[in-house]
């Protein structure tokens, strides 16, 4: 879509809900140029009558007149920054609504080919830039083309001759506005990019600042901001020189009608065929036709700037999830929790070998189940395709009985509690983020399930108790702490199936005892599927499936296993099942 065809889709879809605003804003503007177009006229009879021709009566009223009009201005003036703020505002707060709504619902798989601050970028730098476009842009085009309209008026009104004179050379400068206009939007698009990849060095740095200093790191990443922050700075610059050139060509082009003016007014003045005040008023309206000019020679610049914004926060809206809810779509109705991959295959993008080839397995209501395998065996490519992050290629995976593809997406993960070795905890009180998957929960049932988790005593312990604000990541907790934390939160959604991915494998041998003791304590009642690399976890599960190349090569118990399958006995001699 062209830039002009991204404004007018901004209009349709956001102007209508605006239009009081709108008019408003409109109306303060045609104030504002009435207002300006009015003090160039009374200027004539200022200078005829009063300073040539003594006439007290004029003086009278023009004293009145005056203060009159630069009230109005400067009210009309208030009034349209105002209004036209409010629309800005209202507008840019609901593309960020949008966007933060539209990424949430996006495949997992989308969101890992962009960059987290890329898109931070567009929520903050693009959307602003947006804001200063319609704000700045729309005063400018409403205020200053009818200011212009009104100083034209009045120039011909005064001495038509003259103002051909004045006018010939302005369309001139027309072309140069269109033609840095494209240069801008160019240089604004790699200004953007680029403070997307500099939001993203930055947190990277900070977020892993310990390892930055403990490998030396420290010089490497000054230099990686350093090299872009001389891109940003580059076209920064290129913008501000368009800016600037085009400041210069108007100053220019002003100084040339206004030497034009002068020479062939004051001829006219001292030939008689021009009364002073005449020439003294047009004078005053070529002076104040300069600022509008002025500005509106820059708005193509600031216009370039907001469909660069409009081009990229467009891409992420149009973007449609590949994995969504079938007409209709009854939800899921979980009764005894069996889970069956029936066939399933899957490839990834640009893969030539399968991650999932032919697996099926059936996990029976109510079991314990463990997924055991080399690295890049399927283990997490199995359980996205659980939690329906991915569809299968081939086969079908089926919950009590139905294809989960053919469920509503917010039933199939409600009946899911995951907690993984990855923790994500938010920048808030423990309480609320125990509760984040069941909002409003009472706090009786938050404790309970801190209780079942092993993590009541340190909780309580806590500046706060419940109430302490953890920061980010749980910044202020401990490893084995921030992972009872999600094992708290997964107790309390409750869900009928509970997914261990590896929960304890970042944790020292006794942290890791306190959650495989939790785990056990709620497991009762559930269906449980455990990833992990550790025997303690995975060596009392009522079945272990043994996951090698995307298939399921051996079931059984642990003890059965180290004597019929050679890879589950290899895994636990070498240590990547480690006691």
């Amino acid at each position: 879509m062209t830039g002009w065809g991204l404004l007018l889709r901004l209009a349709r879809e956001h102007l209508p809900s605006q239009a009081l605003w709108m008019a408003l804003g409109v109306a303060c503007m045609l104030g504002v140029a009435g207002a300006t177009a009015a003090i160039a006229w009374l200027m004539e009879p200022a200078f005829n009558q009063v300073f040539v021709g003594g006439n007290r009566d004029t003086l009278v009223w023009l004293g009145l007149a005056f203060p009159v009009v630069f009230v109005t201005k400067g009210l009309a003036n208030y009034g349209q920054r105002t209004f036209m703020n409010r629309v800005g505002l209202e507008i840019v707060a609901r593309y960020r609504r949008a966007l933060y709504d539209h990424l949430l619902g996006m495949d997992i798989a989308f969101l890992g080919t962009q960059r987290t601050a890329d898109l931070v970028t567009r929520f903050t730098v693009d959307l602003t830039m947006l804001k200063n476009t319609i704000t700045s842009a729309t005063m400018a085009l409403g205020r200053d083309i009818a200011t212009l309209l009104g100083l034209v008026g009045t120039l011909v009104a005064l001495d038509p001759t003259l103002a051909a004179l004045a006018l010939a050379l302005f369309p001139v400068a027309g072309v140069p506005i269109f033609l840095m206009g494209r240069a801008a939007r160019n240089a604004v698009r790699g200004m953007q990019s680029e403070s997307g990849r500099l939001d993203g060095v930055v947190i990277q740095a900070l977020g892993g600042l310990r390892v930055v200093r403990l490998f030396g790191g420290q010089a490497f990443e000054e230099a990686r901001v350093g090299a872009t922050l001389d891109l940003i700075h580059r076209h920064m610059m290129r913008t501000e020189r368009l800016a600037a050139s085009l400041s210069m060509g108007l100053e220019i082009l002003s100084g040339v009608v206004f030497a034009g003016v002068v020479v062939y007014g004051g001829l006219r003045v001292s030939e008689g065929s021009l009364l002073p005040g005449t020439f003294f008023a047009f004078v005053t309206s070529v002076f104040l036709l300069y600022q509008p000019m002025k500005r509106l020679g820059k708005i193509n610049v600031v216009t370039q700037e907001g469909i660069s914004a409009l081009e990229r926060t467009y891409a992420i809206l149009d973007a449609r999830p590949t994995l969504q809810d079938p007409p209709n779509a009854p939800d899921l109705r979980v009764t005894g929790g069996e889970i069956v991959f029936d066939r399933v295959r899957l490839t990834y993008p640009g893969e030539d070998h399968p991650a999932l080839e032919d697996l099926s397995v059936r996990l029976a209501p109510g079991q314990t189940a463990a997924l055991v395998g080399p690295s890049g065996a399927g283990k997490s490519s199995a359980l996205a395709l659980l939690a329906r992050f991915r569809d299968p290629d081939q086969g079908q995976i089926r919950l009590d009985g139905q294809d989960i593809k053919t469920v509503s997406l917010r039933s199939l993960w409600a009946s899911l509690a995951v907690v993984t070795q990855d923790v994500v905890l938010f920048d808030d009180t423990v309480l609320a983020n125990i509760a984040y998957g069941r909002p409003g929960a009472p706090r009786e049932a938050v404790i309970e399930a801190a209780e079942a988790a092993g993590a009541h005593t340190f909780i309580s312990a806590l500046p706060q108790g419940y109430d302490t604000v953890i920061g980010e990541e749980g910044a202020t907790l401990s490893g084995g702490q921030r992972q009872r934390l999600m094992l708290a939160r997964a107790f309390l959604k409750d869900a009928p199936i509970l997914i261990l991915d590896e929960a304890t494998s970042a944790l020292d041998p006794e942290s890791e005892r306190g959650v495989r003791q939790a785990f056990d304590r709620v497991r009762t009642g559930r269906t449980c599927l455990v990833i992990a690399h550790r025997l303690a976890t995975v060596r009392n599960a009522d079945v272990i499936h043994v996951l090698d190349q995307g298939r399921i090569i051996a079931s059984g118990r642990h003890d059965t296993l180290l004597t019929s399958c050679p890879l589950y006995a290899r895994l636990c001699a070498s240590g990547t099942l480690e006691a």
